[in-house]
């Protein structure tokens, strides 16, 4: 039986260290998908975390966005997608959001 070398060792217990290290900072992200499916690319969103932090960004051309923060227990997120086109913004539990498989379609606000 072959005798693993100490190099190999280190990095796999550093890979793995890093990875422990890094994992609670990952955050969830959020596909946005207008009524009828296609993708809502490059649309501002506005998160508003625990009614205290808000965060301003944008989706990218799959229409993605990842959370600024993990560390949160509800969050309600705005989208505008410019002119007089306004959506129903909705409140979500980190609990959806940081699962990975969350999904929003957007609904206009009448």
């Amino acid at each position: 039986m072959k005798r693993r070398s100490p190099v190999m060792s280190a990095c796999c217990l550093t890979f793995l260290f890093l990875l422990l290290v890094a994992s609670p900072c990952l955050a969830g992200g959020v596909l946005v998908s207008y009524r009828d499916g296609t993708p809502a690319a490059h649309v501002s969103v506005s998160i508003l975390l625990d009614n205290r932090y808000e965060f301003s960004l944008a989706t990218d051309e799959r229409g993605y966005f990842l959370f600024p923060s993990n560390d949160f227990s509800t969050a309600t997120v705005s989208v505008g997608a410019g002119g007089d086109t306004e959506f129903v913004p909705v409140t979500l539990p980190s609990a959806v959001i940081l699962s990975g498989d969350t999904a929003l379609v957007l609904q206009p606000l009448l």
